[in-house]
């Protein structure tokens, strides 16, 4: 399952494409690996910003929220016209000039909001009109970077935990951005940390088994939204590189941004809808942005 990144040389309108296996790297780690690689320094990498100890209060907190029902829409109401079938990957990017890019910060600053919880609220709009039920509550999976709470000899490894959070089309971006913050406080990036470690220790014929039944559940997230932060390479660098997590069985679509030397880079990818389809999500999430 590799990580796609994209290279756009400066002056140029073409990418290049790049893929970093997810076994070896999480979203933070293979871009520093790719950055390295070209010789960009890149001493240290991103630390979190949330970090969370202790062990029973995080799984206690993942549990309890797991318990209490909430109506989202399901697999069936985005995978049913693909039928399950896989058709070529698609994929859709977008590189923002340093102006533009200014221009996003500045007004969520002004009004206090993240550029995450912005760009997620407007994803989810531009994605709902292709779904069988767009009125619905959306699930979407928030990679979680954990380094500076974990610790590995390799800083490029995989560092990644993630929160899911409920989206309702009439939700604020405030509203978007306080359940991610509630998920984060209550440490349920920490929760799912250590359950993917209690799964690293199963045999291999128990994690296939307990894959096949998450995958045969009705309920799951729509997709990954992963925004890796803002990064400031030594030296002269004058490309621009966008960014996407990958996309599993079950969900529609992964989507992800990143800020490179001032430039807002973003790209989405879907197994199960065409490349028109695609490129249809990228063009309203723009003009969403930009209204």
């Amino acid at each position: 399952m590799g990580i796609r990144y994209g290279r756009v040389p400066q002056g140029s309108n073409e990418v290049e494409w790049h893929f970093v296996s997810h076994i070896d790297c999480d979203g933070i780690g293979g871009l520093g690996r790719l950055l390295r690689e070209r010789g960009i320094g890149m001493a240290k990498l991103p630390e979190t910003k949330h970090p969370c100890r202790g062990v029973i209060a995080p799984l206690w907190n993942l549990w309890r929220d797991s318990r209490k029902e909430v109506k989202c829409a399901v697999r069936a109401d985005w995978l049913s016209l693909g039928r399950g079938t896989r058709i070529p990957e698609a994929v859709a990017w977008h590189l923002f000039t340093v102006e533009e890019t200014l221009e996003v910060v500045n007004r969520c600053r002004r009004t206090g909001l993240t550029v995450n919880s912005f760009l997620l609220k407007h994803l989810d709009h531009a994605v709902r009109p292709g779904i069988g039920k767009p009125e619905a509550r959306l699930r979407w999976l928030i990679p979680v970077n954990l380094r500076g709470d974990i610790h590995y000899d390799d800083d490029t490894a995989n560092h990644v935990s993630c929160v899911e959070t409920c989206i309702a089309p009439d939700d604020s971006i405030e509203a978007i951005q306080a359940d991610i913050l509630r998920r984060l406080k209550r440490g349920e990036h920490r929760a799912n940390h250590l359950l993917f470690m209690v799964g690293g220790l199963l045999s291999h014929e128990v994690k296939v088994d307990l894959l096949r039944r998450e995958r045969a559940k009705r309920k799951g997230n729509i997709g990954s939204f992963s925004n890796l932060g803002v990064w400031e390479a030594s030296g002269s660098c004058g490309d621009g590189w966008v960014f996407c997590p990958p996309v599993v069985s079950g969900q529609l679509l992964g989507a992800g941004c990143v800020t490179f030397q001032g430039r807002l880079g973003m790209a989405i990818q879907s197994h199960s809808s065409s490349p028109a389809v695609v490129e249809g999500w990228m063009t309203r999430w723009l003009d969403l942005i930009r209204a």
